[in-house]
């Protein structure tokens, strides 16, 4: 997986917004919201980490079982796909 932007996210209030900005220019492209979950995943992909570390980091700092932490990274990342923001 590999991501198609370089992203900033900030934690605003009770949310997180997250900005994709392109590589080259570094001029914004997309503004979404995440929760701390989604967060997490986008620091993940930054540092390199594949989807099993992901999975591990979920269970290890939200306390959720095994399950559910691979059912939240595999959506997540589908989303990201889904909307260009990553490579498969």
């Amino acid at each position: 997986m590999k991501l198609n932007f370089d992203f900033a996210v900030q934690e605003v209030a009770d949310m997180f917004v997250a900005v994709a900005k392109d590589r080259e220019t570094g001029d914004p492209q997309k503004v979404f919201r995440l929760n701390e979950t989604g967060a997490t995943i986008i620091e993940a992909l930054q540092e390199g980490s594949d989807e099993e570390a992901i999975v591990a980091r979920l269970t290890r700092e939200f306390n959720v079982d095994e399950a559910t932490a691979r059912k939240e990274t595999a959506g997540f990342i589908q989303m990201l796909t889904d909307n260009g923001l990553a490579s498969l």
